[in-house]
């Protein structure tokens, strides 16, 4: 959910469908759009454009509904030549030109309460897993500090500034990856000009379909499978909500139940949930971590997927816990000026003994 949608939500003319990215082609299958406008690159010898950095969000879909599909040349989108990625001039009615930067600034500096985040959750990801690593500043500081393991493979559904660095740095080569060896596998990329590059012609990144990339029976074909995602906030019991607060959407529900659920299934496989302890609320500093999340918070990921819950205090470990013992984990990763309170609260409705 970018900055026009997040202006124009409560406007009168933008509706929100909530969905998995996994399950965009039913959404899509329903709106049947008639008319398809997408950005390629400039065909190559044998005629054939690459959609870019975002070709996998939907494109393969809307394709076999559009009567009309218009092309918009950028010479800026990278050229990513994997079958799913590429349209040819013939299946085009029209040709445009617009040629315009794609990139974003690059990536912030974590902070010292990120890079915190980071060095608790790093110890549970080892050489050789395969990794799938969200949007947002807490997500590039785990990136980046997994610079130092080795054999890493990436499954992911937006390739990020971090997992280039993790590219660069040689920790990723997939050889140990049991589920397309040696691939980058993901959806779609955005960052830096300097993602942009890495990404243009580089024969070990695929951008396939998001229906199938996001797929969870998909995503557990990787052995020792490993997703970090972030949230807003996450209430005593565990349930995570990542995409708004109250009635507010503030992002997408994008694919992090997919992941979850992928890492869970995958064989020894496992799934992160990052986020600091802390924000700053209308009334000041607040906790993240509540007895209840507030009134009309769609919850993301259910308390029965979550694994584990990361702060910069440390990392709660909710497999097998019972709803008492969740709660009092949950209580020790918050921040310490919110911990008595949570504990008076949760004790008040019978959460904690």
């Amino acid at each position: 959910m970018g900055p026009l949608e997040k202006k124009f939500q409560h406007k009168g003319n933008v509706e929100i469908v909530t969905y998995h990215l996994s399950n965009v082609k039913e959404v899509l299958d329903r709106v049947k759009c008639n008319v398809m406008v997408v950005e390629m690159t400039p065909p190559n010898a044998e005629g054939f454009m690459s959609m870019g950095a975002c070709g996998g969000v939907g494109n393969e879909v809307v394709l076999q509904h559009a009567d009309m599909i218009i092309g918009v040349i950028n010479n800026q989108q990278p050229f990513v030549g994997n079958a799913e990625n590429l349209i040819h001039v013939d299946q085009v009615n029209f040709l445009t030109e617009a040629h315009h930067p794609i990139a974003g600034p690059k990536a912030a500096e974590p902070s010292d309460v990120e890079i915190s985040i980071a060095e608790h959750v790093l110890p549970y990801i080892q050489d050789g897993a395969t990794i799938q690593i969200g949007i947002g500043t807490i997500s590039n500081a785990l990136g980046m500090g997994l610079k130092d393991r080795k054999n890493l493979g990436i499954h992911t559904e937006m390739f990020t500034e971090s997992m280039m660095e993790l590219c660069k740095a040689g920790a990723i080569d997939g050889t140990k990856k049991n589920y397309k060896p040696g691939k980058i596998i993901t959806a779609f990329a955005a960052g830096s000009q300097e993602l942009i590059d890495y990404i243009d012609g580089n024969p070990d990144i695929e951008i396939g379909n998001v229906v199938v990339v996001n797929d969870p029976s998909e995503v557990a074909k990787n052995d020792n499978f490993v997703s970090i995602n972030t949230c807003i906030m996450t209430d005593l019991t565990g349930q995570v909500a990542s995409e708004g607060v109250g009635h507010m959407q503030i992002s997408g529900s994008g694919g992090q139940v997919d992941f979850v659920r992928g890492a869970r299934m995958s064989k020894g496989g496992l799934s992160i949930i990052a986020l600091s302890s802390t924000y700053k609320g209308a009334e000041g500093i607040e906790s993240t971590i509540k007895v209840s999340l507030p009134e009309g918070t769609p919850v993301t990921t259910l308390r029965n997927d979550v694994q584990l819950i990361a702060t910069e205090h440390g990392v709660a470990d909710l497999r097998g816990l019972t709803t008492v013992e969740r709660a009092a984990a949950l209580i020790d990763i918050a921040h310490p000026d919110f911990r008595e309170s949570l504990r008076s609260q949760a004790k008040a409705c019978g959460l904690v003994k």
